[in-house]
């Protein structure tokens, strides 16, 4: 329950009745709403239309029986008014008993109203009570007749009074007194906590001093729950309690407004059934006489678990004159007549009335109880907000709060309730933005933005802080309601994506963007700078074959190898998924930090160097720049650095290169190739070349199919400058298409011609394999079917990276020697194929690299590698074509140790489809070479 201040102003006497009057100061919003809607029914409404037609039918039968019924009034007069008295008094000791009834209900419901506050509050302070008390006073009739409302706590043998309202002089003496003291009767044993508890409300009288007059004592157990394994209910932990003294609870019972008695009454109350001097408790005659009333009507009743006797006398009507008999008879005739009407017309509307109270109470009943649960779910509600929740006054003083609230703030709650939250403030606002705040709060009834609050510790925390308004009924600000969300953590994961914005994820080292801020400051001072860019070769196809955790694995070593080689002044960043960029301090010694850079490169990739060890081969290039020689700008310096790094990347592995103007002539010099490569294959700049391939007899086996690129702008381009960059991008997969479709093409026009062109070679790209939209056979397989040409006529060669391209490349070659074409393996000795993979691949041709064979008869290097692949590729059972024969010895040579096949410049140069087809026609029949000559082929 929430916290709230209050203030109360006394009993007071009002309209002849005991009373309660409490002025609230503030209230927390929901903590006593079900009480208030439980007393603030709608009064009880007037009958309906049916009714008042049953009750108009109703008098007219009694007055037209009255009617003939008159002339049997010819009694006496002494016989007529004693039985009309009886008559009269007859219902009169039943209305007052319904009253009492009505009255001592209504102080039950209180008891029940007060036990609810108990159970749902956990505990009820002093001010809490007299709050609830004004909240029931408020109702209008539901104190009156009663004196004080409190609790008692049951223990052994007695039942201390903790809590009663209202708290004067009268009443202050009796907190922590015995209530069963109170009690003057045997039954009251019955409430003691070692006796069996009683299962509802007890009423019982009493006296609060010797002498004075009686009161009756109204208790109501609580508290208590039932064992599962006994019957026997346990002892109550509490007991509300009412004090009705009885000249005010039977004053009220008779003022209320359903009860409308035609005349004073006398009443007598007794305990028990008999009417007996030691059994009386009220007398209401106002002279001090003995004895029980003459000519009263007695009504027993049961109520709180004791009997009850109700005695009620109607003062006796005065003789009536005597008149003569045919008057007396007329007008005691025609008043009887009345007064039977009247009486149905009041007995009528009194029972609607008693039926509505009854339905009235059933309905209050209801409303208690759903409002004690709506209580129960908004206090639940409250305190399960994660946002911290205050409600203050008009003042700004708080009254409640919840406990997210206390946990955002680090005070406790009693700590907080009625103190101003500015106390928390850090003071880092200004007056101005507490103007505004208010303006707008006030104005729009709305305000919600960003505050600094202290904790007690010190600690300067930022929150979200939302306010809204309540207004009473003359639209003044009566309460403010605000809820406040602490930006601790969400300023700390802000911070954390910060951090992770500038810098890698994987080493923690500064990215490229917080490089380049480093860089910048750096540049600012006179001191010369070498600036290291270093990328690893191998990452890639690591990962590709071991996974991603062994090339994080690599990339981490790295890391800690390039801290050896740093100074307490130099910068390491990581600036790529394996590039590296470091920022040293320039050298006298080494000006252009090329020895340096070369050191580094050394430790970086040694598989043998210090902890921690590679566990795979690595090579790495690297580029360098030079501040403030090369360029003053740390944008250019990075791009330098760049640049170069490029150009070493292309000459090769372990590659140092230092930027010169140069270099960017070039890189822009590829630019400008890549942007005229993309319309090459439109505007028709592409063109195939054939070169022979010959046995060593000299008879045409076919010819290798080669690209060659004759540009408006730069002329003829070698194929080794335009290819690795239509491989670096996905022209790669539209030029090799437009290949193999031309070479098949033109081969099928020269078969279709008569001609016998023997087998076509075409190369296919490493990236082909990895073309998303089709395989590498689909691609064969349409284009044999647009060309017609036989699938036996068509030779594809690969490198021998392509061996140890990802998964799928096996299987793509395992189908197209599946639709029977020869798969050849291009510059082999030059990559990093073994036995133990080309085994498991489709191969049916090794050609031996032109670097093997150039020179190979004077060589003793070469001629062993040409006689091992030789001698491999018969234990393999392939066939073997050697590139690059230039001159006769190395044909010689070859064709001495078995090479079956030849390619080069000793027998032609890759020739133009015309040139090829001349060809074609020249050599109708193969010429056997001699042994020792050299093959006698066209040479162009």
């Amino acid at each position: 329950m929430g916290h709230a201040g209050a203030n109360t102003d006394g009993w007071a006497r009002r309209h002849g009745t005991s009373s309660l009057k409490h002025n609230n100061r503030a209230l927390f919003s929901f903590q006593l709403s079900p009480v208030s809607a439980f007393f603030s029914l709608p009064p009880t409404p007037l009958p309906d239309e049916r009714n008042n037609r049953e009750w108009s039918s109703l008098v007219r039968v009694v007055v037209a029986a009255g009617i003939l019924g008159t002339g049997l009034l010819t009694w006496s007069s002494f016989h007529q008014t004693s039985k009309d008295h009886v008559n009269r008094e007859l219902p009169t000791a039943d209305l007052v008993l319904t009253a009492v009834r009505r009255k001592l209900g209504s102080t039950e419901s209180a008891l029940m109203a007060l036990a609810g506050l108990r159970l749902a509050s956990g505990e009820v302070t002093l001010a809490e009570l007299q709050q609830f008390v004004g909240s029931l006073e408020r109702d209008g009739r539901s104190l009156e007749g009663i004196g004080t409302l409190g609790y008692a706590a049951a223990e052994p043998g007695k039942a201390p009074i903790r809590v009663i309202a209202p708290l004067d002089p009268g009443n202050k003496h009796l907190l922590g007194s015995d209530l069963w003291q109170l009690l003057r009767s045997p039954a009251a044993q019955a409430l003691r906590p070692d006796a069996t508890p009683p299962p509802q409300s007890r009423l019982l009288p009493g006296r609060s001093v010797p002498g004075k007059p009686p009161f009756l004592v109204q208790t109501l157990p609580f508290g208590s729950s039932t064992d599962t394994a006994s019957d026997k209910p346990e002892p109550p932990t509490l007991w509300a309690f009412a004090t009705l003294p009885l000249p005010d609870v039977l004053r009220a019972a008779l003022n209320h407004p359903l009860i409308q008695l035609r005349e004073p009454v006398d009443l007598q109350l007794y305990l028990g059934d008999r009417a007996t001097p030691a059994q009386l408790l009220y007398d209401s005659r106002n002279l001090a006489q003995d004895g029980v009333l003459p000519h009263a009507q007695a009504r027993p009743f049961e109520s709180g678990g004791q009997r009850w006797l109700l005695l009620v006398q109607a003062p006796q009507a005065a003789p009536s004159l005597r008149l003569p008999p045919w008057v007396g008879v007329l007008l005691l005739g025609l008043t009887t007549t009345l007064l039977a009407a009247l009486l149905t017309r009041q007995l009528l509307r009194r029972s609607q009335l008693a039926e509505r109270g009854e339905r009235s109470m059933e309905a209050m009943r209801r409303s208690w109880e759903a409002s004690l649960q709506l209580f129960g779910i908004h206090r639940l509600a409250f305190s399960l907000i994660r946002e911290g929740v205050v409600i203050t006054d008009s003042d700004g003083s708080i009254l409640s709060c919840n406990e997210a609230y206390a946990a955002i703030s680090g005070y406790a709650e009693e700590e907080l309730v009625g103190r101003n939250p500015r106390f928390m403030s850090a003071g880092h606002r200004s007056p101005a933005f507490y103007a505004a705040l208010w303006e707008q709060l006030l104005g729009s009834g709305h305000w919600e933005g960003e505050v600094l609050n202290r904790r007690p510790s010190g600690e300067l925390y930022p929150a979200w802080l939302r306010m809204g308004v309540v207004r009473d009924a003359s639209g003044a600000p009566s309460h403010f309601v605000a809820a406040m969300a602490d930006l601790t953590r969400l300023r700390e994961k802000d911070q954390q994506l910060a951090d992770q914005g500038y810098h890698d994820p994987l080493t923690q080292l500064p990215n490229l963007q917080k490089a380049e801020l480093h860089l910048a400051e750096m540049c600012q001072g006179p001191q010369p700078l070498v600036l290291i860019w270093i990328e690893l070769d191998g990452i890639k196809r690591i990962e590709e074959s071991f996974g991603q955790a062994k090339g994080d694995r690599l990339v981490q070593v790295v890391v800690d190898r390039l801290g050896r080689f740093l100074g307490p002044t130099d910068f390491l960043a990581k600036v790529g998924r394996s590039e590296f960029l470091i920022v040293q301090t320039q050298e006298p010694s080494d000006p252009t930090g090329l020895q340096r850079a070369s050191r580094i490169l050394a430790g970086i990739t040694d598989p043998m160097g210090t902890t921690p060890k590679l566990e795979l081969a690595l090579s790495a290039w690297a580029g360098l720049s030079c501040f403030p020689k090369d360029s003053r700008e740390p944008e250019s310096l990075l791009l330098f650095a760049s640049t170069a790094l490029g150009q070493a990347r292309r000459k090769g592995p372990q590659s140092i290169l230092h930027y010169s103007a140069e270099m960017t002539v070039r890189s822009r010099h590829r630019l400008a190739l890549e942007a005229h490569l993309q319309r090459a294959v439109e505007s028709g700049q592409l063109e195939l070349q054939y070169q022979p391939q010959v046995d060593g007899q000299g008879n045409l086996l076919g010819a290798e199919a080669l690209l060659r690129w004759r540009s408006p702008k730069f002329g003829l381009v070698s194929p080794l400058e335009f290819l690795p960059i239509a491989e670096a991008s996905d022209l790669i997969h539209r030029i090799g298409e437009w290949v193999l479709q031309d070479a098949c093409r033109q081969w099928q026009v020269w078969l279709q011609a008569g001609f016998d062109p023997g087998r076509l070679a075409v190369n296919l790209s490493n990236r082909q394999f990895q073309d998303p939209s089709q395989t590498v056979a689909k691609l064969v397989e349409a284009c044999l079917r647009r060309t017609g040409l036989g699938v036996a006529r068509l030779e594809l060669e690969i490198t021998e990276s392509c061996l140890m391209s990802p998964i799928g490349a096996r299987e793509q070659l395992l189908e197209l020697e599946a639709m029977g074409v020869e798969l050849a393996i291009d510059d082999f000795g030059t990559g990093f194929s073994s036995l133990s993979t080309i085994h498991t691949y489709p191969i049916r041709k090794l050609k031996i690299d032109r670097s093997f064979v150039t020179g190979v008869d004077v060589n003793p290097t070469s001629q062993a590698i040409v006689r091992a692949t030789l001698a491999m590729a018969v234990g393999l059972g392939v066939s073997t074509l050697a590139e690059g024969v230039e001159r006769p010895e190395e044909l010689d040579f070859l064709r001495g140790c078995g090479c079956g096949a030849f390619q080069g410049y000793l027998f032609s140069r890759p020739l133009a489809a015309e040139a090829f087809e001349a060809l074609l026609r020249k050599r109708t029949a193969a010429v056997p070479v001699p042994g020792g000559e050299p093959a006698k082929v066209h040479r162009p």
